[in-house]
């Protein structure tokens, strides 16, 4: 009767092993096995690679099968296995140990063994233990206000149920927030959804383990703007947006974008010593307002040539006026998101009727030429047709730079362009089109609409579309 038992261990080993080695087989098994050294065990293979702390486990099956048999956890230390835990098996013959890796060691080396008279042992089994790593990865570089933002991320080596808690840094607390929690799938995959804030700034975003592994883990940082939402108000569904200086009194800037303005010019200097001081005195409480109003923000700077023949003179009053904007572009932190380019207001008003044309070019570039080199980003030139035609159209070169155009024909219904005619300026393209970036239309906007205490105020359009705007305001694309 021994000896038939024994047989029938035998087979029964051959032929669950035959299954292991037969090719169609194989193509089932599922997770796949180590081998017994020894007939009548059977350890699933466990991961190669394990995080320090976390939860895993080691499992198998018996054979013959049999409930309540020990089956033994060992470690190897010198020459020695040493038991360092236990369980019993189903009545399927299955069993399943759970454990958690250790803090700091690197590997271990395992065996498993059933506590019955022939002890079957496996072969010894090397898991390496290493620390954490969290990849964390913004599904949109840009959102807009309130939108979803999605987040995928993975833990390596894989852990599964550790909890995963998304935190976003305030800044004005100065410290990570929670935002979200989740728990990792177990290939180590987690992922969050949340809503953006409705204001629009830049927000880091990290992720740490909660629970499930004892030694904690941080992402890197990911960063995700939050853009404003840019809607084309103005006639023929333009991007509407006005300019400002001290004339417009006391503003309402958050009235102005109730009206439907998503972009504002600030007049930030004057080639005009006292015109200079009132404008920063303006600017300096302006600028910061129209932001927190969810405005796109430019600064202008009008220019007042001297009234001499000494080109000379006319270029080291052009270098000293574009010194004053780019000291008040760096006032207000350089170019920021949300901030629109600087912009030269080039007029009659400031050119006296002496100056020649080859002045007033020698000025405009000298001028344009400097802020472009101080601040990284082509300057607008801003003034009527009329005055480029007449003072400004013995350069080509200056049509390189974006042009803000004055044309104020037909105030009540503007149109798709200017109307400007067959001007001959150095932006005057094939059809006598003129190409703008930014026009303004009018004068004389209802000043009460937008906010301002003055009877009217000068309103704008954009010729391009919103991500445009956006960009051109230092925004990625949102979604």
């Amino acid at each position: 009767m021994r000896i038939l038992k024994y047989l029938v261990t035998i087979f029964s080993s051959l032929f669950l092993i035959a299954g292991f080695i037969n090719p169609a087989a194989a193509e089932e098994a599922a997770p796949p096995v180590l081998l017994a050294s020894q007939p009548g065990l059977v350890v699933n293979q466990p991961p190669a690679e394990i995080s320090l702390g976390a939860k895993f486990s080691i499992n198998g099956t018996i054979d013959p099968v049999k409930a309540g048999v020990i089956i033994l956890r060992q470690t190897k230390k010198g020459e020695k296995w040493s038991t360092i835990g236990s369980t019993k098996t189903k009545a399927d013959g299955s069993w399943n140990m759970s454990t958690t890796a250790p803090v700091k060691k690197a590997k271990t080396t395992y065996r498993i063994v059933v506590d019955r008279g022939d002890k079957p042992k496996s072969d010894p089994f090397t898991i390496v233990f290493k620390k954490a790593q969290v990849n964390l990865t913004a599904q949109s570089a840009a959102v807009n206000p309130a939108n979803p933002i999605g987040f995928v991320g993975t833990l390596n080596p894989p852990a599964n149920k550790v909890g995963m808690q998304l935190q976003v840094y305030d800044a004005k607390k100065k410290k990570w927030v929670k935002k979200a929690s989740s728990k990792t799938a177990a290939d180590g995959t987690f992922n969050f959804t949340i809503n953006a804030s409705r204001k629009t700034a830049k927000y880091k975003y990290r992720v740490v383990t909660t629970s499930g592994i004892t030694v904690a883990t941080e992402s890197s940082e990911q960063e995700v703007a939050v853009v404003p939402r840019i809607e084309g108000l103005g006639p023929n569904g333009r991007i509407l947006g006005t300019d400002i200086s001290r004339y417009q009194g006391n503003i309402n800037f958050a009235k102005m974008y109730e009206a439907g303005a998503r972009f504002v010019f600030v007049k930030s200097s004057d080639g005009g010593p006292n015109a200079h001081a009132r404008a920063v005195a303006y600017a300096d409480q302006w600028i910061p307002q129209a932001k927190a109003a969810g405005l796109l923000v430019g600064q202008y700077h009008f220019a007042q040539i001297p009234n001499t023949d000494d080109m000379n003179t006319v270029l080291a009053a052009a270098n000293a006026q574009a010194d004053l904007m780019i000291s008040r572009w760096n006032a207000h932190g350089g170019y920021s998101q949300g901030t629109l380019p600087l912009v030269l207001d080039i007029e009659q008003a400031g050119v006296p009727r002496n100056v020649t044309d080859a002045e007033a070019v020698a000025f405009v570039k000298t001028w344009l030429e400097k802020v472009a080199n101080a601040t990284g980003k082509l300057p607008i030139i801003y003034s009527n047709p009329t005055f480029l035609k007449n003072h400004l159209s013995g350069d080509p070169s200056l049509a390189n730079y974006p042009l803000w155009a004055a044309n104020y024909f037909d105030v009540s219904n503007p149109g798709v362009s200017p109307k400007t005619g067959c001007l001959n300026t150095v932006w005057t393209g094939e059809g006598c089109n003129l190409r703008w970036s930014f026009w303004q239309y009018s004068q004389t906007g209802p000043g009460g609409t937008f906010g301002v205490s003055s009877r009217g105020i000068d309103l704008n359009v954009f010729a391009g579309s919103a991500e445009e705007l956006l960009a051109l305001a230092g925004f990625p694309a949102a979604t």
